[in-house]
């Protein structure tokens, strides 16, 4: 596709789960020349794809939670691949688009219909891990079976138990305007 090589499959070193796992669509040491990576809607479908393909094999999620504001794009069609159900979850630092509390706030919680599931709670992208943090904690107060952690891309040193690519840069999504549009 345009010039990328082809996506792989790759195991993280995580122990977190023993088969956890990424899927890395450009190869990283090319990424590490560049500060900014746009990723489009082919390139984010195929992500989508592989990630769901991955986590559904391995993992059997029966339910999808998606994290706003990315990560309900990125979950609901990761639900749509898996034909699981899909919740959103808000956790925020924001109003709008102006940063009014240091840490981030459980805005919109999970639904009560997490008991007994295999969840898997996905965000477009992270570095600290915060955010997946807390939701995760969130989640488990509903007694989920299990609680499985992805995003398409990890661009710092928290290591979900899936992702599909890493890149440290920035990132701009599809859905994301461009500066001045």
């Amino acid at each position: 596709m345009w010039g990328l090589p082809k996506p792989q499959i790759k195991k993280t070193g995580k122990s977190q789960a023993s088969n956890s796992g990424r899927v890395n669509a450009m190869d990283e040491s090319a990424q590490a020349n560049k500060k900014v990576r746009r990723i489009e809607w082919d390139e984010y479908s195929r992500l989508c794809t592989m990630l769901a393909k991955k986590v559904g094999k391995e993992r059997k999620p029966g339910v999808v939670v998606g994290i706003a504001h990315g990560g309900v794009i990125v979950g609901a069609t990761v639900a749509t691949i898996l034909q699981r159900d899909f919740f959103p979850i808000k956790f925020s630092r924001r109003v709008n688009a102006r940063v009014v509390r240091k840490k981030s706030k459980l805005m919109v919680p999970p639904t009560a219909d997490l008991e007994g599931a295999r969840v898997l709670l996905i965000d477009d992208a992270s570095s600290s891990g915060e955010t997946l943090k807390g939701a995760v904690r969130a989640i488990k107060k509903h007694n989920p079976k299990e609680v499985t952690t992805a995003v398409l891309v990890r661009s710092g040193a928290y290591e979900p138990d899936y992702m599909a690519t890493y890149f440290a840069g920035k990132i701009i999504f599809p859905w994301m305007l461009e500066e001045g549009a």
